[in-house]
């Protein structure tokens, strides 16, 4: 089975290419198909899905050491009260 996870380059990624078109194509019907503007909507949804693909890899890092901002200590658990 093949690895879910994006890679680096989102080029090399059929499923993100697909992704791209596909919003690109919702986006633009959603706005009644307005001729001549096929690179404004193929631009707001590489944007769109650049930003989920980078939410989806910030949620599978570990979290920081220390505490959500990196800048605290963590709180300590029910077992260590």
């Amino acid at each position: 089975m093949a690895d879910a996870r994006p890679t680096s380059d989102p080029w090399s990624d059929p499923d993100f290419e697909q992704a791209v078109r596909d919003t690109a194509y919702f986006l633009w019907e959603h706005d009644a198909r307005p001729a001549g503007r096929e690179k404004e909507y193929w631009f707001r949804a590489l944007e769109q899905c650049l930003r989920q693909r980078r939410c989806d890899q910030m949620l599978d890092e570990p979290p920081p050491e220390g505490g959500a901002d990196g800048t605290h200590a963590a709180l300590p658990t029910p077992e260590e009260k």
